[in-house]
């Protein structure tokens, strides 16, 4: 069983006593260089520490896939989209961003009423329509065609970089994140992600740039900063940042996203005003509570108690959640670093927003590597991503607010996973080795604890 081996002293190479260098007995011995000894194959290889790869782009380090892989992607690829095809989907997300972009293109009210399917208000930061400015220049089917193939693309840079982040080895990463992608593309998240032409890849691959770059980079935290600048629920890795101990990287995000709010107060002042002291706050603009799509716990609890106001006690549930997540993030990354302590930190971000739609949930990608690098034996519970079970019940207002109780489980799949998977993570941390800061000992569990081989 390989995995990591806790190097040994050599043995001395005869039977004298080895010669203290400080005894003033003897004068010391001068010692004839040894020559570098060949490396047996049979041994394992070093493993790079988590929490400092290397300064090299984690796309570049790796081996060609082989072509079975490319062909899976190929056809995967040609299978989703003959589904779109005869599906035709709205993306209905993407036609709000760029009508959030003409809006500030046109000079007229952002947070006003645009000209979207169902009325669609904009729930964007002012920084984030700056940037859908440029979805107005192409012609609508030819921007729809672009971020088809572009989800595509992130959907890949996503595996590559979530490979990176559970410590895929170097030579296999391309071809696990080739077949991650032509599955990934059917977990519903991604799914419902492309169908509606949305955003989450995106917010996705820039916090996993940041979290995979060198502990040492000066910019570490510049990418969460503008995705929080873009759409503000990334800043809860701010906080994980603080409360790990990483001052340095936590203040370049908070800088980036003040800028990100800058440029929006300059560019749009009337827009920020209302958005960053009224519309931040207003979760009923995002959507309705009650709705079935909406996996996260206050969510969950208005369906249980069929009332968009429940009592106040049950929002101690959400805080106590936010708490336990929080604290299982921290122990996870002390124990396992980042591999662990991100993705934590993510699905506690999912289960305490007050709307978590299904299509944030596109964590899955990075969570189902890592069981499968880590805790393959649990990987069948990422199953659930995959079977839709959450359109099983009606997604239709106020009907939700009168859901029958077996209604209301079904209508929790992603929520029970994530409370489910802090659970397993903080077991995993608990049984992993404690890690020796002074000598730079890996974050990684034994091969004992993961249940697989290390790799």
């Amino acid at each position: 069983m390989h995995g990591f081996v806790t190097p040994t002293p050599q043995e001395p190479q005869d039977s004298h006593e080895v010669q203290d260098p400080h005894d003033p007995r003897e004068p010391r011995q001068p010692q004839e260089p040894q020559e570098p000894q060949p490396q047996d194959p049979r041994q394992p290889q070093a493993q790079q520490l988590p929490n400092q790869p290397s300064r090299q782009a984690p796309w570049l380090r790796t081996a060609a896939p082989p072509a079975w892989a490319l062909l899976l992607l190929a056809g995967s690829v040609a299978a989703y989209l003959g589904v779109r095809g005869l599906t035709k989907p709205s993306m209905v997300d993407l036609v709000v961003y760029r009508a959030e972009g003409a809006a500030v293109a046109a000079g007229i009210d952002l947070y006003g009423p645009l000209a979207t399917p169902h009325d669609l208000p904009a729930t964007y930061p002012p920084f984030a329509a700056l940037l859908f400015t440029v979805l107005i220049l192409p012609p609508y089917e030819a921007l729809r065609l672009a971020v088809i193939g572009l989800n595509i693309v992130l959907l890949l840079v996503v595996a590559l970089l979530s490979c990176r982040l559970a410590g895929v080895d170097g030579r296999r990463r391309a071809t696990v994140a080739v077949v991650v992608t032509a599955v990934g593309i059917w977990a519903e998240p991604v799914f419902t992600t492309f169908r509606y032409g949305q955003i989450n890849l995106l917010l996705l691959a820039l916090i996993l740039v940041d979290f995979t770059r060198p502990a040492t980079a000066r910019t570490r935290g510049l990418a969460l900063g503008i995705a929080a600048g873009i759409k503000v629920t990334p800043g809860i890795f701010v906080l994980y940042l603080l409360l790990t101990r990483r001052f340095r990287e936590a203040a370049v995000a908070t800088g980036a996203f003040a800028a990100t709010v800058l440029i929006g107060v300059l560019a749009l002042p009337d827009a920020s005003r209302r958005f960053w002291g009224e519309l931040v706050w207003d979760p009923d603009r995002v959507g309705r509570l009650e709705n079935a799509a909406n996996q996260s716990i206050r969510g969950l609890v208005v369906r249980i108690t069929h009332t968009r106001e429940p009592d106040k006690a049950w929002l101690l549930l959400v805080a106590a959640v936010a708490v336990a997540g929080l604290a299982c993030a921290v122990f996870a990354h002390r124990r396992l670093g980042d591999r662990w302590g991100l993705p934590v930190c993510a699905v506690t971000g999912l289960l305490m927003a007050p709307i978590a739609w299904t299509h944030h949930w596109v964590w899955c990608v990075p969570i189902a590597v890592l069981l499968w690098a880590d805790a393959r034996r649990a990987l069948a519970a990422v199953a659930v991503f995959w079977t839709f079970a959450v359109w099983a019940v009606p997604h239709v207002a106020y009907v939700e607010l009168d859901f029958a109780p077996w209604q209301t489980a079904l209508s929790a799949w992603y929520i029970l996973f994530g409370l489910g998977f802090l659970a397993f993570a903080a077991w995993q941390a608990r049984r992993a080795a404690r890690p020796v800061a002074a000598v730079g000992v890996p974050r990684r569990p034994a091969a004992s604890v993961s249940g697989t081989r290390a790799r």
